[in-house]
């Protein structure tokens, strides 16, 4: 889904992306072998900060196929998972944070299936639905 088109924006918006001190930075050139192995951490910083700020403007703001095309709905569907996620990050929960956890959870879910028909969930998917029950 994300070529080398999309990469080298992400690259290039890393490049110009400002991060606080308490925040890893990930590798520059990340996603190719050269990199190696992402940490868990460099993971969670590509994923929630720097994929999100590309991907916005790419797939958002200069999509021009605007909110029925495929690459919004992919966005759509991306930005649901980080808001999922984002609740997994924070130190205190609550019954309204994991309600909605789930919910994000869930409708990220089926819109994977709706934008992606020849996928098969992963027992992984099945468990990120259930780990708001341990918050």
């Amino acid at each position: 889904v994300i070529g080398k088109d999309i990469l080298e924006q992400i690259w290039a918006d890393m490049e110009r992306t400002v991060l606080p001190s308490w925040i890893q930075q990930a590798p520059p050139k990340w996603g190719i072998p050269a990199s190696g192995k992402l940490s868990a951490d460099e993971y969670k910083v590509i994923c929630s900060i720097h994929l999100v700020i590309t991907l916005i403007r790419v797939w958002g703001y200069e999509n021009e196929g605007g909110p029925q095309s495929r690459s919004f709905q992919m966005l759509l569907n991306f930005l649901d998972l980080v808001h999922s996620i984002h609740v997994l990050f924070l130190r205190e929960t609550s019954t309204k944070l994991q309600v909605y956890y789930k919910t994000r959870m869930l409708k990220y879910l089926r819109t994977v299936l709706e934008l992606f028909p020849d996928v098969t969930l992963a027992s992984n998917h099945h468990l990120a639905v259930h780990i708001v029950n341990d918050l």
